[in-house]
């Protein structure tokens, strides 16, 4: 299974503190293409930033100034009031990608999203629930046909509302690949 994954962190290094954590299933042969409301398999957790810096997240001033500069929404996920520990938003995904033989995750830069979840099970001794053979570069795929077009879902920069947009704009590009109409 694909599960496109999102995080909202306050920082760009591969230490960096999270705050949210998104993922949204998807298909590889363009299945859920043509209906945007096909159901999928979504996850979202909202860490607690205090307890991601406990950890050994990382905040850098220059992350911070541009979340100062979004939307109220997408600063909501900074503030979220059910937002849990570190160490519980790691075993929650887990659990979602334990539903699933062999996950395929998909971050959007092969040295961002599944590099900054990784190190934070590591941090914490835990082990990622993929393995290093199936992770995937959204930003690689969608470089393939810069000519299908992606479609913002939702709130940007909100963990789960990226990793929806990001599925179906993968499932558009592989099924184009596969020959089929993006």
């Amino acid at each position: 299974m694909n599960i496109m994954l999102d995080l909202e962190t306050l920082s760009s290094r591969p230490d960096a503190c999270i705050v949210a954590i998104g993922a949204a299933t998807f298909s590889d042969d363009g299945s859920n293409q043509d209906n945007a409301f096909l159901p999928r398999r979504k996850f979202y957790v909202a860490v607690d930033p205090q307890s991601s810096q406990d950890e050994g997240g990382c905040i850098t001033a220059r992350t911070v100034q541009w979340w100062a500069k979004q939307s109220d929404a997408a600063r909501a996920a900074l503030n979220d009031e059910f937002a849990v520990g570190i160490g519980e938003a790691l075993r929650r995904f887990a659990t979602h990608c334990s539903l699933f033989s062999e996950p395929k995750v998909w971050g959007n830069g092969a040295s961002f999203d599944n590099v900054v979840l990784r190190q934070a099970y590591e941090r914490l001794g835990m082990e990622a629930p993929w393995t290093f053979r199936n992770e995937r570069c959204y930003r690689t795929l969608k470089n393939l046909r810069p000519d299908i077009a992606f479609e913002p879902f939702g709130t940007a920069h909100n963990a789960l509302d990226d990793a929806i947009a990001q599925a179906r704009h993968a499932e558009r590009i592989l099924a184009a690949l596969r020959g089929a109409q993006p």
